[in-house]
């Protein structure tokens, strides 16, 4: 039995793994990623786009119409965009952040890079990142890619999320854990 990786599982990841092979066939690897990076990064700073885009109540070609145009003002490759038109054809343009999140962790495996998101109470100095990375690059043998999220409920310390796992060493862990201890005595 083939045994499926968390990226390319589920929806997102089949719709991915689509794209990704694609760009490949087609030499467009590098202006797929640059379209999937746009448009996360359009859906992340528009709350409207958003919404626009995980609503079910949009007819299939007011969805068209509107991606259409955020597509030609990115001068999107053509495999983006038919990406975008099966999404919308198969009423599953809902997937659209997933599966572009899907495809650009595909893509930094394919390259034996991987992505870890360091939560913080407060945001990383790019030293502290650097430092963190040279770490996790020995631990995983593999190039690694910090990406900073500020949760300030964690009080202090650091979260990692390496893929599927995770490794909590904030103080709220910590108090946690011995909330319960202290109610086991």
């Amino acid at each position: 039995m083939a045994q499926t990786s968390a990226t390319t599982s589920g929806a997102a990841g089949r719709y991915a793994k689509a794209l990704v092979e694609l760009a490949e066939e087609a030499g467009a690897v590098d202006a797929v990623e640059r379209d999937a990076q746009a448009l996360a990064a359009a859906l992340a700073e528009s709350e409207e786009l958003a919404r626009f885009v995980r609503s079910p109540l949009f007819k299939t070609d007011q969805q068209r119409a509107v991606m259409q145009a955020i597509l030609d003002k990115a001068q999107a490759h053509d495999l983006t965009r038919r990406l975008v038109d099966t999404l919308i054809a198969n009423r599953r343009l809902a997937l659209l952040a997933d599966v572009l999140a899907a495809c650009r962790r595909l893509l930094a495996e394919r390259r034996g890079e991987v992505e870890v998101e360091a939560i913080t109470a407060q945001p990383m100095t790019a030293a502290a990142q650097k430092k963190l990375a040279g770490v996790l690059n020995k631990a995983l043998a593999r190039k690694v890619e910090i990406v900073n999220t500020v949760n300030p409920d964690i009080i202090g310390g650091l979260v990692l999320r390496i893929g599927s796992r995770m490794i909590d060493a904030s103080v709220k862990h910590r108090l946690d854990a011995l909330k319960s201890a202290l109610k086991g005595v």
